[in-house]
């Protein structure tokens, strides 16, 4: 399935189980797909489950960035790049 499917999907999800959304609800919900991408690439770019703690940490704190109000950068731009700058370090340090 396309993202963009995945996201209508979740989207249609949210209404039913709540009704209408609002800009806050798409945006959590956009960020959550996005979240959820970076960690399947984190764990197939590292081969092993659960995330390395200070990825996951990083990418908790990008994501809870991104929900917050006014914050209007890409999800998926963004956290892609906090998952690629936080295996980079991650992998520095090991």
């Amino acid at each position: 399935m396309a993202p963009e499917e995945e996201r209508a999907k979740a989207h249609a999800l949210v209404r039913a189980l709540f009704g209408p959304s609002d800009a806050a609800a798409d945006r959590s919900v956009d960020v959550l797909g996005a979240h959820a991408a970076a960690l399947a690439w984190i764990r197939e770019a590292v081969g092993s489950y659960p995330t390395p703690l200070p990825i996951a940490t990083r990418l908790e704190q990008v994501a809870a960035d991104l929900r917050a109000p006014g914050d209007d950068r890409d999800p998926a731009l963004t956290l892609g790049h906090a998952a690629l700058d936080a295996l980079t370090a991650y992998r520095a340090g090991s």
